[in-house]
């Protein structure tokens, strides 16, 4: 059960991790696609205007569109197109031709669809390939004026191009966009953010595992304290069980003698059975005040009247067992709580102490008011509690020695039960032990 939890943890953690990075991965290569594609837009309306005002009276547009800086010019106010389409470069650094294939070309056509003219950007002379590039755009062009589109993207030699087509007096003009280092950019960032994205998953995997852990391990602890409470529970059962029914055998066996005579056999029967209606009564008590919808009916109670009564009950039991119990209890301390629930959370402290203190040895019970709180402690010399099993020794079902005798009548819910009543009641309880003593301390 614990391993299927696990991995459906693991398998709704990395779902829900996946898909928030595939949005991220996603948003980012969509959003370089739309900065790619505004991007070409401007240029090519740029070019476009520059052909539509070529053979005009009318100067040339006097400012690039938005998001284009105004492109520089040299002493005969030439455009320099390098500059103008990437702005970052100087004067000494434009003839270089490492971003050549962002140049473009513009197609004339007159009026009956012959095309009369291809022009290539300055970026786009001195190339090896001129010739290829005209034969391209013409057979771009043509593909364009078959298919009538404005605007577009074709594909002709493997060369994929950004395009537009606008009419003019004389005919039509058709801008061409190269747009290979476009696709290969975005090709190479597709490539990275799925690279990005297969390692993120590997380790969202691991972390997910290792979360998967972390978050079960709670229950996994609480399953197997359950599991060894009901191991120890059925055999906490079984024994009376099995001593009840000896006991019934050896009375239907002697079937003439009177009940006084077998009052022994029905006292050990009785004996079994009130462990087993102890056992029950604890699991279902902790139960009970385990549940959420459970309440607890609060309100002033003279602590101090509670903790007497439970020492005088316990007093004949310490003595029985060769033990002496000192009080030490402050009169008048109230607190505002359930009466029968804390009165049964002493007994349990002070039973505990009795139960596992030496022989001989004394058990003090102290209360009094401290910073406004009522502050119990139950202190026993004894075996001490090891460090290791301080945290432990609270949490339901566990017993400190599993190999307990049952003489000390012990089920290992006692402690867990006087940790839930403390809980309900806002206050705290905690252990301490050295060689010497043991000191257990209620705050409420």
């Amino acid at each position: 059960m614990i391993k299927h939890l696990r991995r459906r943890f693991t398998a709704v953690l990395m779902s829900l991790l996946g898909t928030v990075m595939l949005i991220v991965l996603g948003s980012v290569y969509v959003s370089m696609y739309r900065s790619e594609n505004m991007n070409t837009d401007r240029i090519i309306n740029f070019a476009m205007n520059l052909e539509m005002h070529k053979d005009n009276t009318d100067p040339p547009p006097q400012s690039p569109p938005d998001g284009i800086e105004e492109p520089p010019k040299d002493f005969e106010g030439d455009i320099h197109f390098d500059s103008f389409f990437f702005p970052q470069r100087t004067r000494q650094t434009r003839d270089r031709t490492d971003d050549i294939s962002t140049g473009w070309i513009s197609v004339t056509v007159d009026s009956s669809g012959m095309i009369t003219d291809i022009f290539r950007s300055q970026q786009l002379y001195g190339s090896e390939d001129e010739d290829n590039m005209d034969a391209a755009a013409h057979a771009a062009a043509e593909n364009i004026l078959s298919n009538g589109n404005q605007k577009g993207i074709i594909s002709v030699d493997g060369i994929s191009y950004r395009y537009e087509m606008r009419d003019k007096d004389s005919g039509k003009v058709i801008v061409l966009l190269d747009r290979t280092n476009e696709v290969s950019t975005m090709t190479r960032l597709l490539v990275i953010l799925a690279g990005i994205f297969a390692l993120s998953l590997v380790v969202l995997f691991l972390l997910s595992v290792l979360l998967s852990k972390w978050a079960v391990t709670p229950i996994e602890d609480a399953w197997n304290r359950q599991r060894v409470f009901f191991s120890n529970a059925s055999h906490e059962l079984k024994t009376p069980l099995a001593v009840i029914s000896a006991n019934l055998d050896v009375i239907t066996s002697n079937p003439d003698e009177t009940v006084a005579e077998q009052g022994k056999w029905f006292g050990y029967i009785r004996s079994e059975a009130d462990k087993m209606s102890r056992l029950i009564n604890e699991m279902l008590y902790i139960a009970r005040e385990e549940r959420t919808d459970s309440k607890t009916v609060m309100a002033e109670l003279d602590l101090s009247e509670a903790a007497e009564g439970a020492c005088l009950a316990m007093e004949a039991v310490a003595f029985e067992k060769g033990k002496t119990l000192i009080t030490d209890i402050e009169p008048n301390v109230t607190v505002k709580g359930d009466k029968e629930s804390l009165t049964r959370t002493i007994n349990i402290l002070i039973d505990n102490a009795v139960s596992h203190s030496s022989e001989h040895s004394e058990i003090t019970v102290r209360l009094k008011k401290s910073r406004g709180k009522a502050k119990l402690t139950v202190e026993n010399q004894g075996k001490p509690i090891p460090k290791e099993d301080l945290q432990r020794i609270f949490d339901r079902y566990y017993r400190t020695d599993a190999s307990r005798s049952r003489d000390t009548g012990g089920f290992g819910l006692g402690l867990a039960i006087a940790k839930t009543v403390a809980e309900k009641h806002g206050g705290s309880i905690t252990a301490e032990s050295d060689e010497s003593r043991t000191v257990f301390t209620l705050i409420i």
